[in-house]
């Protein structure tokens, strides 16, 4: 059950919201419902040879809601999905939706340490699993050593409890959800340490699907290519799945990530219209976006960029190859959206900056001591949105630390707004480097090095050093058959006019970048490796 949380919105917030049209008292289903009635044998959801109709999607909604009722699921009470992309999470996501459960994913790739911590901490009562070959067994670990559960069921096993059960009737309930309700949950990623747990309301969850929606003018025409993994956080599922579906739009899933070019295909074979990835997707992807040519995008009009910064050079051939529009979205899986860019924006705008401030967000820069900076100086923002989440479930003190006591949410990230109302973020406020007094930014050197040739992807962490204190250390993958030195480096930041301190003063060469679950880079484990680097070269 959801436990106590802060409160963050005050009653005279939640007011003005809902003036603002920003909260539209209305639960998931509800909107989803809707776009049901209305696109009855459109296609709602598609993933390989499987497809569901809205209509066909809308009757198992209403049968596997009614198979919760059945066995015990009430309002408030939290039901674990951990499956990798399929149909079922959006199935099971809007049947505990229409009876004011609680949905919590879990990442696939979670094994027993986050299963076990997140179903105590959040006291889930239910979980839907699916298993994996590549993954391992998992339901042996729910069953033993998840106190709280009282019920599991087993795609492919004991799922058809659910989906073969009769459809639950939409009689008024006291029992059934509200708006204000907590209906759903993302985890963090955890890069530094376990997943925490941050819960939404439908009000919440719908202004930030309708802030997107207004930014990409998404209708009932588009196509949505779900890339990302819909297991955690806003990118993979929020953004890149339920928008169309609650628009009478079409949503095709990637059923796993691995091959950039599977992704291309999907994207070029259902015609789509749209996509939601995180950077290092993006990235990837390129050199088969090239190779499909521009004609094979010509339905492809907006790539959002979700999770964490795009480089502009990475932006500007995006466009270039597929004669589409970027589209950034700015914030954090416990904080909320306070900005996003537009598709249209001026295109300068849109490929280096997070775009504007949303309506009915309150955004503040502050400096290290936590008071407000003038517009243009760079500082950590904060933000407080009628899409932030309530704080983090069942842990007051972590959540007191996010968020101030106004129910500022304090970001850890440093950014800084320009005279025309954009905003750019510059890096983490825990990630900037302190060498011999000197502030180094890792964003800066890596937003510079991912223009050279010879680059893929870069990530700049700290290395301890015994008399400045930290210097820069720049970890690089190659594009393939590429060669590359710390000479190059310095010889290509010359040529961009950056002051010395800023130049990396060593190379790392990777066959890949350490990631957090969500695929944020794990900087506190490039450290590490580093570390361990420095000091069998020590002891050689």
């Amino acid at each position: 059950m959801i436990g106590e949380m802060l409160p963050l919105t005050s009653p005279e917030e939640a007011q003005n919201y809902r003036k603002a049209g920003l909260w539209r008292d209305e639960i998931l289903y509800s909107r989803f419902r809707q776009a049901a009635q209305a696109h009855v044998n459109k296609v709602a959801i598609k993933l390989n040879d499987q497809q569901l109709s809205y209509g066909e999607l809308h009757e198992k909604i209403l049968r596997v809601a009614g198979g919760f009722r059945r066995a015990g699921i009430r309002r408030g009470q939290i039901v674990a999905v951990q499956a990798p992309n399929c149909i079922e999470q959006p199935l099971v996501h809007l049947a505990l939706n229409t009876i004011g459960a609680v949905y919590m994913p879990l990442h696939h790739a979670f094994q027993e340490t986050e299963i076990v911590h997140l179903m105590a901490r959040s006291q889930a009562v239910g979980a839907v699993l699916v298993e994996s070959k590549e993954e391992g067994p998992k339901a042996d670990i729910y069953r033993e050593k998840c106190n709280s559960l009282q019920k599991l069921w087993i795609v492919d096993e004991n799922f058809s409890e659910l989906e073969d059960a009769p459809p639950l009737e939409l009689a008024p309930s006291l029992d059934g959800p509200g708006p204000d309700d907590i209906g759903h949950i993302m985890l963090s990623s955890g890069t530094t340490a376990m997943p925490k747990i941050s819960v939404f309301t439908n009000n919440n969850l719908v202004s930030m699907m309708d802030a997107y929606t207004d930014m990409i003018h998404l209708s009932s025409a588009d196509i949505s290519a779900g890339l990302a993994p819909t297991g955690t956080g806003a990118t993979g599922y929020v953004f890149g799945v339920l928008p169309a579906l609650l628009e009478g739009g079409t949503t095709i899933l990637l059923d796993k990530w691995g091959d950039p070019a599977a992704a291309v295909r999907l994207i070029v074979e259902n015609k789509c219209t749209f996509a939601t990835a995180i950077p290092t997707q993006i990235n990837v992807m390129l050199p088969a976006i090239e190779a499909a040519g521009e004609s094979a995008f010509s339905r492809f009009r907006c790539f959002t960029n979700a999770g964490a910064p795009l480089s502009q050079a990475v932006a500007e051939r995006v466009e270039e190859l597929m004669r589409c529009r970027v589209q950034s979205v700015y914030g954090a899986t416990d904080g909320g959206v306070p900005c996003m860019v537009s598709i249209d924006h001026p295109a300068e705008k849109r490929k280096s900056t997070v775009g504007k401030i949303l309506p009915g967000r309150k955004v503040e820069f502050r400096n290290a001591l936590g008071r407000p900076i003038e517009q243009g100086e760079v500082g950590e923002i904060c933000w407080k949105s009628p899409d932030k989440s309530f704080g983090y479930l069942n842990d007051m003190d972590a959540s007191a630390i996010a968020f101030d006591e106004a129910g500022f949410y304090r970001s850890g990230d440093l950014a800084r707004m320009d005279m025309d109302g954009y905003i750019s973020t510059v890096g983490r406020v825990k990630d900037m480097i302190l060498r011999g007094g000197q502030n180094v930014s890792p964003r800066l050197i890596e937003d510079l090095l991912v223009t050279h040739p010879a680059v893929q992807e870069i990530a700049v962490a700290a290395m301890p050093d015994p008399r400045l204190g930290e210097r820069a250390c720049a970890f690089v993958v190659l594009k393939p058959g590429e060669k590359f030195s710390l000479q190059d480096a310095v010889d290509f930041l010359k040529t961009k006019k950056i002051v010395k301190w800023q130049w990396p003063e060593r190379i790392e060469l990777m066959n890949e970048l350490p990631r957090s679950v969500g695929g944020k880079i794990a900087k506190n484990q490039l450290t590490q490796y580093v570390v361990a680097r420095l000091s069998q070269e020590e002891g050689a």
